[in-house]
């Protein structure tokens, strides 16, 4: 959970207009419980099963359909639902810290769920998740945050309904095609069984591409966000905020918390070895 807490503390602290830090929290909680509900929840495409015999074709799109979209949506509907209850999404930063917000809860449920399955190749998995999914969990919601912080503001300008969900489903469908892209090199190992030394070349490649690329759409998009919006002088791109962040006191966390991190995990899967 370091990782997704880590980054979340530090993307709030951009932010010269402090956020209710209950609001915070409860969505944080409310995107792991997402996470929670989407690993009972596992609707199939029939279309998709035709494709047996394209099992490239078939994986891309299970990847893309069946897995990105309702974890992206799960995300959406709590930016609209939950969050648009207590935030104006007056200004741009909005969109974004409460779209890390949620995204980095559902991050960190999965990596405590992936843990508990895999308790036999368990520092690994931590590594490539603290690296590449928590970053890329992050991004995406930002990008589904900044459209839903344009679509709120453009219902206080007495925007159409058809242009706030425009921009509802904008968001989203860049968040999936993104999160698909992301999920399907290992949805085809798995389904092929490629080799462990394919496996770890095909993951890191396109783990940095799609993590990479993902954080690039999500700061054009934020760059654009404030082209486009009159933007006040304690915005989160005001320079002076980005570069008082306690930076020294954040690494000192991360690598107090990589230290303590790692024997509680060695002995946590000492005691799961023994129980099973």
């Amino acid at each position: 959970m370091a990782p997704s807490l880590l980054v979340l503390w530090t993307i709030a602290s951009m932010d010269n207009r402090r956020e209710p830090a209950k609001v915070v929290i409860v969505t944080f909680l409310f995107g792991a419980a997402g996470a929670l509900l989407i690993s009972f929840l596992q609707i199939p495409i029939p279309g998709i099963l035709l494709l047996s015999n394209a099992p490239v074709i078939q994986t891309y799109l299970h990847a893309t359909l069946e897995v990105a979209a309702p974890e992206e949506a799960v995300k959406l509907i709590v930016l609209v639902f939950f969050c648009s209850r207590y935030i104006a999404y007056d200004h741009p930063m909005e969109g974004v810290v409460y779209g890390a917000a949620v995204g980095l809860g559902f991050a960190a449920y999965e990596n405590l769920f992936y843990l508990a399955n895999n308790t036999e190749h368990w520092f690994q998995i931590a590594l490539a998740r603290g690296l590449f999914t928590v970053p890329v969990h992050g991004a995406l919601a930002v990008i589904i945050g900044i459209y839903v912080a344009k679509a709120r503001a453009a219902q206080a300008r007495h925007r159409s309904l058809g242009y706030r969900i425009t921009n509802y489903f904008t968001g989203w469908a860049i968040a999936v095609i993104l999160h698909g892209i992301f999920d399907f090199p290992l949805l085809l190992q798995q389904r092929l069984r490629l080799d462990q030394s394919g496996l770890a070349v095909l993951m890191i490649a396109i783990g940095i591409v799609a993590a990479g690329l993902a954080s690039v759409v999500a700061a054009r998009i934020i760059y654009r966000a404030r082209l486009a919006q009159a933007v006040s002088s304690n915005s989160f791109m005001t320079r002076h905020r980005f570069q008082n962040h306690p930076w020294r006191r954040t690494s000192l966390v991360v690598i107090a918390l990589f230290l303590v991190a790692l024997p509680i995990l060695g002995w946590a899967r000492t005691l799961l070895e023994r129980a099973t």
